[in-house]
């Protein structure tokens, strides 16, 4: 780990591994995952603003991103971090507190079950359990590895730190996922038909008291856009430094660079803009995102870290089938079998990465004989 502890982006390390046009690749794949998560993310704002306000989505969607994009322009990383602390802060208070007052608003734990769908309590549920599965392993593995999360780890003073913060942050994870989860059967439970997309904010202003259904709102759109200006700081880096910056003759002057880097900021924003606007489903613009990255880029990275190398026509090779698998599937087989082709791709990535691993040791000991 120690060769990568001046790599600024994820690009950096990619171009270390397997080369320039390697860089390249994972600059546009950043950008594109990196701009379809805030996307969903901002998606989530616009249905806050118009259960709260009144706002049309599409207007919510607008003003929330714009409002990312202006302290993300103007105050980089540092405010970024500053709002994570900030988003921390409000989940270990307001999400908690959410499901415990929603519980008791329905009349208590037992009441909750006894009046939830018991398709909705078993496995795989109202799902079919390939479209269960093909979920979970897209969640599992969509933002494996996406650039903020590699730039957090990074910035950690030595590889110790890195490794309690990553444990830490996953372990902390666990209870707060299984508290979302219970919240959209609360929704459920207090309005059958209601939209999925609007299970926390309908749970908010159902069961909380004026007060603090102000603070929540105000801590759940921080959240949002705490969790937007890490991608939309990601992605603008990532097409600066990893696609524009080694396509020019001469360096960037800092001064020209940061400019270009607020450019992008604000285009990658727009396109956020655009993915919210133009898929119904926060979910659907997750999942058609994490098709840019994880079956072109996550294999050949996470197999770099610990040693695996190949050339970099021979990564071009792996990231291509990667994709080619997941265009093929989705087209061919997605809704017969209810399964999304992201898990193919990785897994194709993976069989023709480790058979030109294979193949390259072969010719190394053959050279050495």
């Amino acid at each position: 780990m120690r060769r990568f502890q001046e790599a600024y982006s994820v690009g950096d390390i990619m171009e270390t591994l397997y080369g320039q046009r390697a860089k390249l690749i994972t600059g546009v794949s950043s950008a594109i995952v990196c701009a379809g998560i805030i996307g969903a993310q901002v998606k989530a704002t616009g249905f806050v603003f118009n259960l709260f306000l009144g706002i049309d989505p599409t207007v919510g969607i607008i003003i929330g991103c714009g409002i990312v994009i202006a302290y993300s322009v103007y105050g980089g990383i540092r405010a970024v971090i500053a709002t994570d602390i900030l988003q921390f802060c409000v989940l270990i208070f307001a999400i908690p507190l959410t499901l415990f007052l929603g519980v008791q608003y329905i009349g208590g734990v037992d009441q909750l079950v006894a009046s939830i769908p018991t398709t909705h309590l078993a496995v795989p549920g109202p799902l079919a359990l390939t479209t269960m599965v093909s979920l979970f392993l897209s969640l599992l593995i969509g933002e494996a590895l996406v650039p903020p999360y590699v730039q957090r780890l990074f910035i950690a003073k030595n590889p110790k730190t890195t490794a309690r913060g990553t444990l830490w942050s996953s372990l902390m994870s666990i209870p707060f996922f299984i508290i979302a989860g219970l919240i959209g059967l609360v929704a459920l439970s207090l309005e059958g038909g209601l939209d999925a997309n609007m299970s926390l904010p309908f749970v908010i202003n159902t069961v909380l008291p004026s007060g603090l259904k102000g603070l929540a709102v105000a801590g759940i759109v921080a959240c949002i856009m705490s969790s937007a200006d890490s991608y939309l700081n990601a992605a603008a880096i990532a097409i600066v430094h990893d696609i524009i910056k080694p396509l020019r003759q001469n360096d960037l002057r800092p001064q020209k660079e940061l400019s270009l880097t607020r450019l992008f900021t604000f285009l990658i924003g727009v396109m956020a803009i655009f993915f919210a606007i133009s898929m119904d489903s926060a979910l659907d613009i997750l999942l058609y995102s994490y098709n840019f990255w994880s079956p072109i880029i996550l294999v050949p990275l996470a197999m770099g870290m610990i040693g695996f190398k190949v050339t970099e026509r021979d990564f071009i090779l792996s990231a291509s089938s990667g994709i080619v698998a997941v265009i093929v599937w989705n087209q061919l087989w997605a809704s017969s079998t209810g399964f999304d082709g992201l898990f193919v791709g990785v897994v194709a990535n993976a069989i023709v990465f480790m058979i030109l691993v294979t193949r390259q040791g072969r010719k190394s000991i053959k050279s050495v004989a």
